[in-house]
């Protein structure tokens, strides 16, 4: 790991403590990172020819039975690339970021970083092997699949701020203004 991080990642004040991001950081960075993902998605559906159109009579319940037409009628090809086309705009919009400085967009807008429990950057392939692909698969899963999201995303209000995706990884998001107590090898915090 180089000594010197990119710019932007050197925490700038030193509390000597805990430099857990807030709830709130967390919370509009995933807010931020959501969003730019539904525009990117809603060009991809109207590129595909699926865009919702409520024409001038507002009807929406008529625009939805024709997307819901539109969508049977696609090509098998078609449908596993809308399938795929979160996960490629994921990749696409924050995979460099991630690699980088272990940071979505939102978590760049909002100064916080995602690092290992020594505050190193973490491994690009196990940060998405671990962290966000355990987050996907969880969500798929039939059932049990919304609860357990549920119950990733509270165990952020224990007292470590770490999500059930941030034990599972050996993770924890830290905010880059709180310089914490320095600890050897330590990148992000010089």
């Amino acid at each position: 790991m180089n000594d010197q991080e990119p710019e932007g990642l050197q925490p700038s004040a030193f509390n000597g403590g805990d430099n857990t991001a807030s709830y709130h950081k967390r919370l509009l960075a995933w807010v931020i990172d959501v969003f730019l993902i539904a525009i990117m998605l809603a060009f991809v559906m109207q590129y595909m020819g699926l865009g919702i159109d409520p024409g001038p009579t507002g009807d929406l319940k008529a625009a939805q039975a024709e997307l819901l037409k539109k969508l049977e009628g696609l090509s098998s090809s078609q449908a596993l690339f809308l399938s795929f086309s979160p996960i490629m705009s994921f990749f696409i919009l924050h995979g460099y970021l991630l690699y980088q400085s272990g940071q979505t967009i939102g978590k760049k807008i909002m100064g916080i970083a995602i690092v290992t429990l020594d505050n190193q950057k973490p491994a690009f392939f196990a940060l998405i092997g671990q962290r966000y692909c355990s987050q996907w698969v969880m969500g798929m899963l039939p059932f049990i699949g919304l609860p357990l999201r549920l119950l990733d995303v509270m165990l952020i209000f224990r007292g470590d701020k770490r999500c059930l995706h941030d034990l599972i990884a050996r993770t924890k998001v830290i905010d880059l203004s709180i310089k914490a107590a320095a600890t050897p090898n330590n990148s992000f915090v010089a």
